[in-house]
């Protein structure tokens, strides 16, 4: 049965991912107008297009593993631990608490995914076969993805073949304990663990403080003998043994399965509710709304688009303000941990002693603190998406004087964040008597001012010249993806740069003001024609 089983995913899978791959395929600039639509039905050529996409896919998940090792636990190492004796157990330190602990975050067993919804509740098949099948089909995969990646950054951190495999064993191990863990909570008292929201905010911020704090403070909690040690090897064995065991026995994974995937919760229509859940963070009900919110009169100066605008960002100020204030406080918690670390650990002043060393980390720091996607997702949801259906709204003079006034939105909020952080560092710089040129210290400022705007525009460019959104709230368009990846890999290059601060400056500025015309232009040429709904 479990073979039967596995069979019926692979081939769903399959066929899914064959499917995927034809779509974005025809979707490829004069390639794509000549294949006819009539391709998804030759079940033949699907058959063996769902060989390449396995292919794709199997080298896609392989890179992706590499670069979440790469970048979460050797390229931050290699950033906080410059003691080249101590660097492999602070390796260690993060990969344990970040990737082994980190399986008890989530839970594969109670995740409501498509595949699941298809198989269980549609075709009625066998929750425990499908259940069991697919987590062990999962953990086998993920093992040979991440195997090449650990093997490889276990060697470039100091360790030997023998070190990175047993690494890698230790990943399924404890994804297997955690599963184990989330059904016998399930089954003691009917908590779904691993989707109740505190806990699992709770316990990533746990394991980040666990695999990050002590190399900062280069104290790493994980000795080099200790993970590699027999007994310890004898204690993964049994937790194997157990997880299995109980994963094997348990006996109530139809129930299980019904309420996770409750039809209210998880209806026929699949990909909407996959979809609301994306946009669930920007959705504002007019219930939402309160009197304030509905007045109208200080805005009374304003008109036309400018007055559409002021009233947006108004009632939605809410779910605009809310993200700010999470980064204000972020970054005043690790103001204050920086404080009163660097009182029992005098190397952490070495942080801001350098504004060289520092600033090129800020351009992967604004990338991730910019709010322009949450924006544009907001203003999709909204309010595009209905005003999209009427000529008016796709004018060429509307479409310009709503990225006008929405740019000048934009911008205003993400200064707020950026201030924040210079005056964080600066203030940093004073408690630590960090004595920064005043060119340097100049320079810093206008660096994390222009990559505010950068990612501003950056943003609400990508939104309005490729307009990813569909109606059924979808995001397809591979270019969008494309330019967003491309850029977040330029942030992460920029982390390598190693340059004065004046000079990284210029090459700050330059590169806003080129995107700045670049992207002017092409918004000003191309987003009367591709700024509609789909």
């Amino acid at each position: 049965m479990m073979r039967n089983t596995l069979k019926t995913i692979f081939n769903i899978k399959a066929s899914i991912n064959a499917n995927v791959f034809l779509y974005y395929f025809k979707r490829i600039p004069l390639i794509g107008r000549v294949i006819p639509s009539g391709i998804f039905a030759n079940i033949s050529l699907k058959r063996n297009v769902s060989i390449v996409a396995a292919v794709f896919k199997a080298i896609s998940k392989f890179f992706s593993k590499a670069l979440y090792i790469g970048l979460f636990s050797v390229l931050t190492v290699m950033i906080m631990e410059k003691n080249s004796d101590l660097r492999y157990t602070a390796y260690l330190n993060v990969f344990f608490f970040l990737n082994v602990l980190g399986s008890f975050i989530t839970s594969s067993v109670f995740e409501a995914d498509r595949n699941k919804y298809i198989c269980i509740r549609l075709m009625h098949m066998n929750a425990r076969n499908y259940i069991i099948s697919d987590l062990l089909l999962n953990e086998l995969m993920d093992f040979i993805s991440f195997l090449p990646a650990v093997l490889i950054a276990t060697a470039l951190m100091g360790g030997t073949p023998a070190q990175g495999f047993g690494l890698a064993i230790m990943l399924p191990v404890f994804s297997l304990t955690a599963e184990m863990f989330f059904l016998l909570v399930y089954s003691g008292s009917g908590i779904m663990l691993s989707k109740k929201m505190p806990y699992v905010i709770c316990a990533f911020a746990l394991c980040l403080l666990a695999a990050y704090l002590p190399v900062l403070l280069h104290q790493p909690l994980i000795p080099n003998h200790l993970l590699f040690h027999p007994a310890f090897s004898l204690l993964l064995f049994l937790m194997m043994w157990c997880s299995l065991t109980v994963i094997l026995k348990y006996g109530k994974y139809h129930e299980l399965a019904m309420e996770s995937l409750k039809a209210p919760d998880y209806s026929i229509d699949v990909d909407k509710v996959v979809t609301d859940a994306k946009f669930s963070d920007v959705a504002v009900r007019e219930k939402e709304f309160n009197h304030a919110d509905l007045d109208t009169h200080r805005l009374e100066n304003k008109t036309g688009f400018a007055y559409l605008n002021a009233i947006f960002f108004r009632r939605h100020r809410r779910i605009l303000v809310k993200p700010i204030l999470i980064r204000l406080v972020i970054i005043a918690i690790l103001f204050a941990v920086a404080v009163v670390a660097s009182v029992y650990e005098p190397n952490v002043k070495s942080l801001v002693s350098r504004p060289d060393a520092i600033l090129p980390m800020f351009v992967f720091i604004m990338y991730f603190s910019s709010l322009g996607e949450r924006v544009c997702k907001a203003m999709f949801y909204n309010c595009d998406i209905s005003l999209l259906r009427y000529s008016f709204y796709r004018e060429k003079n509307a479409v310009l004087s709503n990225f006008k006034v929405r740019l000048q939105r934009v911008a205003g909020l993400n200064l707020v964040i950026a201030f924040s952080l210079f005056a964080a560092v600066f203030g940093l710089t004073l408690v630590f008597g960090s004595n920064w040129p005043v060119i340097d210290t100049v320079a810093f400022a206008l660096s994390i001012l222009s990559l505010s705007l950068f990612f501003s525009l950056h943003h609400l460019f990508l939104y309005y010249v490729f307009q990813p959104y569909t109606t059924e709230l979808e995001m397809k368009n591979p270019a969008y993806n494309a330019i967003n990846y491309g850029v977040y890999f330029i942030c992460f290059f920029c982390t390598k740069i190693k340059s004065p601060p004046s000079y990284f400056t210029l090459i700050v500025l330059a590169s806003t003001c080129l995107y700045i015309v670049v992207a002017l232009i092409l918004v000003y040429r191309y987003a009367p024609k591709t700024f509609h709904v789909k």
